[in-house]
């Protein structure tokens, strides 16, 4: 395996592991929104009646551990159980110390590599030393080698962070249509990756005023309607030019209908790797259509997860889902024409993932 591959296994990894926090947390705290419906406005919106605030605390407790999750399993895949502890620590810090998802990223790959390295260096030890390997050197050692380190990566990737958020928000602030553009073509670009995220945690702070008040958000509606492009893009194509995918991928593509309509933008990774060149540009051209189009009519979403499930708290639920669809066509009738036969198309990439 190259170094790319495995590279990619072990973000892969850590996205499988804390895609359930996202998905479970989104919803409890949607649940909590709808169940509160009346309360729309208030400055006691989502927490209005006992329910809702039970399951917004349950929700925003999820959510608040998809970092560490995403940072331990990194860490994890890299050098086992030992690299769990320390990949959780920096997910903390980096959620803590305003890196967000990338100081995540990055920092569950050190952790991972350092635990290795001290594994390494304790392999000559006599057996009788193997608990305090696993007791003292693994966890201490490596949690205070990969906090020093997160030091170095928070002071780095934090004004990074500040950065594309003001950019962002410079657009929110300017044309709607674009930021919608923006923010489709972002959550399409890595189906999941640090960009898709970097997008997704904007628009979920987009939900919150200044003072604290939950507030419906422009951002989070566009890139609630891009969204069913990526997966569903790649479905409908399945669907259309059945000839042009293999039976795996035309399989894969009843999974990404799936997707598709619940926000969840995985659904196209086994199609992006089997034919870049064609699904790549092509979710993403759909995606910033339907995010363009939401932007430009200023939908509203006052929940942190698109798709089907968050309809009653869309703004304008018959526009939301049309443009959804406009991008989902958009992307679907690229593919088809980029795409060649399955048996002509460019070789899949050999990847194993951990999703």
């Amino acid at each position: 395996m190259n170094k790319s591959n495995a590279v990619y296994r072990h973000v892969m990894s850590g996205v499988s592991y804390f895609i359930p926090f996202i998905v479970a947390g989104g919803m409890l705290i949607s649940f909590a929104f709808l169940f509160d419906a009346g309360n729309a406005g208030a400055a006691t919106f989502g927490v209005g009646n006992p329910i809702s605030a039970w399951l917004l605390n349950v929700g925003a407790l999820a959510i608040g551990m998809m970092l560490p999750i995403l940072a331990g399993y990194i860490a994890y895949s890299i050098a086992d159980r030992p690299g769990l502890l320390p990949g959780v620590v920096v997910g903390l810090l980096a959620r803590e110390g305003g890196s967000g998802f990338i100081g995540a990223l990055i920092g569950g790959f050190l952790a991972g590599y350092i635990v290795l390295g001290l594994r390494t260096l304790t392999k000559g030890l006599p057996r009788s030393f193997e608990g305090v390997k696993i007791l003292i050197i693994y966890p201490v050692l490596g949690t205070v080698a990969v906090g020093l380190g997160m030091m170095l990566i928070n002071a780095y990737v934090t004004p990074l962070n500040t950065a594309m958020n003001s950019f962002l928000q410079n657009l929110s602030a300017g044309n709607a249509a674009i930021l919608g553009a923006v923010l489709g073509a972002m959550a399409a670009f890595d189906m999941g990756g640090p960009v898709n995220k970097a997008a997704y945690l904007f628009c979920v702070a987009s939900l919150t005023a200044a003072d604290g008040t939950p507030i419906p958000s422009v951002a989070m509606g566009s890139i609630g309607a891009a969204a069913f492009a990526i997966s569903g893009g790649c479905a409908l194509a399945t669907f259309l030019y059945p000839k042009k995918f293999s039976p795996e991928l035309r399989d894969a593509g009843k999974a990404a209908a799936v997707m598709g309509v619940s926000f969840i933008a995985e659904g196209s990774i086994p199609f992006v790797i089997a034919h870049p060149k064609a699904v790549w540009p092509s979710i993403m051209t759909g995606a910033a259509v339907g995010g363009a189009l939401a932007g430009f009519s200023g939908i509203t979403l006052s929940a942190p997860i698109g798709g089907i499930f968050t309809l009653p708290l869309v703004s304008n639920i018959g526009l939301y889902l049309l443009y959804g669809a406009i991008g989902t066509v958009v992307a679907a009738l690229m593919i088809g024409f980029l795409l060649k036969t399955d048996a002509d198309a460019e070789p899949a990439v050999e990847v194993t993932a951990g999703a």
